[in-house]
Parts: structure tokens; sequence; C-alpha cells
């Protein structure tokens, strides 16, 4: 196994035997004793399930160690370090683990981003008068963006963290739980299989610390609860991460109220009664007191605000973790104490038990299905039968109605047919005699028309007459001969009334009556 000194742990690298065990090192050397699977904790030193042994404690007695592993499936003793001291392994650990930090350190990204932002500056590149003005005016402002880098390289160490976790959490890191379970000892194995690296992450680390409970413990009792344990860890980790981040959200604000009291200072300073001719510098310590508060304010509010997403982000992942843990952990052990001999025979045979009884099942649901196919063959045969016999038997007494109800309904449409002939006739014979009464109203009609015509010609004819008799009169007036003229005209009358009797069936009397005329003198 491997020593870290991030933290004081110890990560083992593959799977170790619960026992002790011996192992001649090359060239003929002292056996080395292996000790028992180190427990991972969170403390300083890293303590081994052997009371009273610890790193310092092998420090001390094996000066010189030959750092071996076990090979996972044949038990072969394979050196990892050739024979180099425990000092030399323990000072090249705790190199990389350094150098690890300090690349991730958001002091020193934040550093350099200020350092040439600064430079940029001062070489001219940038000219900008408000960036010069709020952000490197005076040397309270200069400590105002240095802390604002630093926490802004903080945030974004910690979001590509998460962003890299984020990918990589839905990745299957245990082999799916097989029926039945499994035993607590194949434990080690499942740790072993676990990828090894510098930052485990979340779910690396929970799966491993959950394990490492199984190993220590030998039994699967009190995991789920251990998860929730772990699940609360890791909030509250994640919560202390954004130690540095809330300290310089905090110290921003409080650099302002500084700079903002430095200002005020330079400025009562410089306001003197003898000197009422500088009244700029007066004006520019008031300057510098109101641009530090408002840059500290400004640069406070973005980094809250940064702070914000990423804080979302990490919970998203803490709550994916917390799934993806449980559905790789929860009932995949068997939930019986390592050391109870009984236990473990009781839970074999129940296994056995269990064994047995899934394969008498599937024989027995394959024999009720083959029964189940039979009795339904012969069942669809029994059916098809009845089917044809009731087909046989409906289509009998329904030829047999279906003829009934043609004859009587031929027989209805035959007596409907005959009275609607009957009611046609009738009523043609009705409309025969309204025709001819109407033929002798239009006959008589045209008899009227002709004998009115005749009375308008008459008519006409007594009109002309009526007009030259009143000429005629008129001009017997004119001429004295009135008496004479009556006369002849009742003779033409009495004519006309003779032609007008023998022109009509019944005689027709005209009269003529004589107009009052005034008689003029010849």
């Amino acid at each position: 196994m491997a020593i870290s000194a991030g933290g004081g742990r110890m990560r083992p690298r593959e799977s170790r035997p619960s026992g002790d065990s011996e192992a001649m090192a090359p060239g003929g050397r002292q056996r080395v004793r292996h000790l028992p699977q180190v427990a991972r904790s969170h403390s300083s030193s890293c303590h081994f399930p052997r009371r009273g042994l610890s790193i310092q404690s092998i420090r001390q007695t094996l000066p010189m160690v030959r750092v071996v592993s076990v090979a996972r499936n044949t038990g072969a003793v394979v050196p990892d370090s050739l024979g180099q001291p425990a000092w030399e392994v323990h000072r090249v650990s705790y190199l990389k683990s350094f150098t690890t930090s300090l690349i991730r350190s958001p002091l020193l990204w934040g550093g350099a981003l200020a350092f040439c932002f600064f430079a940029l500056i001062h070489g001219g590149v940038i000219k900008h008068a408000g960036t010069i003005r709020y952000l490197a005016g005076h040397w309270v402002e200069y400590v105002e963006t240095v802390m604002f880098t630093v926490g802004l390289s903080a945030l974004a160490l910690k979001w590509l963290d998460v962003r890299r976790q984020a990918a990589h959490v839905d990745e299957p890191l245990l082999d799916s739980i097989p029926t039945g379970g499994q035993q607590p000892d194949e434990a080690t194995g499942l740790q072993a299989k676990l990828p090894e690296t510098e930052d485990d992450g979340y779910l690396i680390r929970r799966l491993r610390e959950a394990l490492d409970l199984v190993v220590r413990t030998g039994s699967a009792e009190g995991l789920e609860d251990h998860l929730k344990y772990l699940s609360d860890l890791d909030a509250a980790r994640a919560g202390q991460s954004y130690g540095l981040v809330r300290f310089v959200i905090w110290a921003i604000p409080i650099m302002g109220f500084l700079g903002t009291v430095i200002g005020i200072t330079e400025a009562i300073a410089n306001l003197s009664p003898t000197q009422l001719e500088n009244i700029s510098g007066v004006v520019a310590g008031l300057g510098v007191a109101f641009d530090t508060t408002a840059t500290a304010l400004a640069l406070s509010m973005v980094l809250m605000l940064i702070q914000f997403f990423v804080d979302r982000a990490e919970q998203r992942l803490l709550t994916r973790v917390d799934s993806a843990a449980w559905i790789g952990l929860a009932g995949r052990f068997q939930s019986v104490a390592a050391d109870d001999g009984t236990a473990v025979a009781l839970a074999k045979l129940s296994e056995a038990v269990s064994r047995s009884s899934e394969k008498l099942l599937q024989a027995q649901e394959h024999s009720w299905r083959a029964l189940e196919e039979a009795a339904s063959g012969s069942l669809s045969r029994a059916v098809a039968a009845s089917g044809q016999e009731l087909r046989s038997a409906l289509s009998d007494s329904l030829g047999s109605s279906l003829s009934q109800w043609s004859e009587s309904l031929v027989r209805a449409q035959a007596h409907v047919t005959s009275q609607r002939e009957d009611r046609w006739a009738k009523a043609a014979e009705a409309l025969t005699t309204a025709m001819e009464g109407f033929e002798r109203h239009q006959q008589a009609l045209a008899d009227q028309t002709e004998l009115l015509e005749r009375v308008v010609d008459a008519t006409r004819d007594v009109t002309d007459l009526e007009r030259s008799l009143e000429n005629n009169l008129s001009a017997l007036t004119a001429t004295g001969r009135f008496d004479e003229t009556l006369a002849t005209l009742s003779a033409a009358v009495q004519l006309l009334a003779g032609r007008a009797a023998d022109g009509a069936a019944e005689p027709r009397r005209v009269e003529l009556h004589a107009l009052p005329r005034s008689r003029r003198a010849a």
C-alpha cells in the first residue's frame, strides 16, 4: 500500500488479505510482514486496526521497508518501489502533494491575475480612465483588486472541479449487484477496483469510505445510515470550501470603508484656514473616500453572484452523488456479521435454498405453462366446435325467420300498393270530373266573353251614332228642324233595336235618353 502525506491518509492500491501474511523480498532478504487493511480516516495520522500501531511507530521500527502489493486474482507479491527508504517515499509523496496544492491554490492564481492586470495598466495597454480611477487609483484599490482576483480564482477553480466531477458522476464504478447480494468480505475487492487519483472527488471518496466501513466491521449493518452520514459530511465540506471566498467577500467592503476613512482623513488634513487655496487636495481626498467604497461594494456583489451560481452547481452535483452512491451500495451486501459462523452458515444455507426454490419455481412455471398451452389448445378446439354448431343453428333459425318476415313484408307491400292504386284511381276520377266542370265553365266564360264583345261593339256603334245624332241635333237646332229629325232618329233607333234582337238570344232593349241641351236661335 502507498502512504500519502496529504491529510495523513493511507490509501490502498490493491486488495489486501484480512490477516497478517509474509513474503520473501528479492535477494534473500528477511521476510516482511504485511499489515492488515488500513482504515481511511480524517485525522492527522492513520491508525491500523491493530491497536497501538500507527505510521510513526512503523517508521521507528522499520527504517527500510519494501512496499509490496498483492495481485487481485493470483495473490502474487509484486514490489511497488524498488527498495526505496520509507522517508524517501514519504518525501516524494509530500512534494507531489505540495506541488498539486500549490497549483490549485487560489492565492497563486489570484496573485498572478492581479499582477498581469496591473502590469497592463502600468505598461500603458489599459488606458481607460474609469478603470484606472476605480481599480488602480489608490493603494486601497490595489488591495481590493488583489482580493477580488483571489476570490474569483477560488470560485473558478471550484467551478472547474464541479464540472469535472459532474462529467464523470454517471460512470459505473462498481459492478452490478448480483442476485442475492454479496458477502461483506467482497468489499475489499470492490474497494480495490475504485480508481486511484490525487483528487478522488465526492463519489469515489464516498464509495471508498462506505466500503471501508464494511471492511472494518465485517458487516453491512448500518451501511444506509453511514451513507446518510457521509452525505451530510460532504455537504458540510462543500460549505467549508467557500471559507476563503466568504472571507474575501467580507474583507473587500471593510477595505472600502478603510479607504473612505483614509480619504476623509486626508481631506481634513489638507483643509486649513491659511491654505484655503489648496482646495484640490481636499477634493482628491474626498474622491478617494467615495471611489474605494463604490469599488468595494461592486466587487463584493460580483463575487456573491458568482458564488451563488457555483454553489447551486455543487449542490446539484451532491444530489447526483447521493443518488449514485445509494444505487451502487444500498442492498448490495448481506446483513450478516462475518465473525458469526452460525449466521454465515445460515446465510449460505438460505442462499442455497433460495436458489433451489428459484429453480423449482422455474420448473413449476414451465410445467404450468405447458399445461396451460395444452388446456388452451383443447379449449380452443371445443370452442371452435361449439361455435360451428351454434353458427349452423343460428343460420337455420335466422333463415326461417327471414323467410317468414319476407313473405309478410311482400303481402304488406302488395296491400299497400293496392290501396295506393285505389286512392290514385279515385283521385284521377275526381280530377277528371273537375276538369270537365272547368271546361264547361271555360266554355260559358268564352260565350260570355263573345257576348260581351258584341255588346262592346254595339256600345261603340251606339256611341258613334250618339255622336252623329248630337252633331245632327246641333245642326237641326241650328236650322230649326228639330222635331223632324227627332222622328227620324226614333225610326232609326227602332231599326237598330230590331237588328240587335235578331243577333242576340234574348232581346235587349236599348234606351236612349236625350240630353238636355239649350236651344239656340237660328
